[in-house]
Parts: C-alpha cells; structure tokens; sequence
C-alpha cells in the first residue's frame, strides 16, 4: 500500500475546499481506483469532477503524475509509490 497526495486546482479546489488530499491505495491500484479513492475522500466532488460512478473524471478534468506524466487511460496499472504526488488539472478555455 502506498500513501499519495492529490493534488487539487480550480473547481475540484474549491468544491473539496483545501488543495490537496492523501489518500492509500493498493499496490496493483489502477488509476479508476485512484479516482475512486478520491471520491470516497471528497463527496463533494461527485458530478462535477467525478462521474456518478465514482469510476472516471468528468470530460474536462486529467490526472497528471510527478508534474511530467498525463494518465491517458484509466484502466492501466498505477504503479505509485509511498509520497507520490498526483495533479487533478481541469482544462480552461
């Protein structure tokens, strides 16, 4: 298990109401687990920022890893280790 911090901006920020959040996830997480564990976290942020589902984000919003990494497909394995860092970055116009 590792412990990750997300990184929040924009609406998601405003709607959680603090800019980051930790949360643990499974060595073999894939990254809808990690979204999942961010809706578990921050309620709030259902159907704004994450699907009814609690399994994907809204069309507007991207994970981005480390600052260098955009998560293309939720589906993959997550491979995070204890302290990563994971931006939720909402496109503008």
């Amino acid at each position: 298990m590792a412990k990750v911090t997300i990184e929040l901006v924009g609406t998601a920020r405003i709607l959680a109401g603090q800019k980051e959040i930790s949360v643990t996830v499974e060595e073999d997480a894939i990254w809808r687990d990690i979204v999942a564990a961010l809706a578990q976290a921050v309620p709030g942020l259902i159907g704004q920022v994450i699907t009814e589902d609690r399994r994907a984000l809204i069309s507007s919003y991207q994970l981005n890893l480390g600052g260098t990494h955009f998560i293309m497909d939720l589906d993959k394995k997550a491979r995070l280790k204890q302290g990563d860092r994971i931006s939720l970055l909402e496109e503008t116009c």
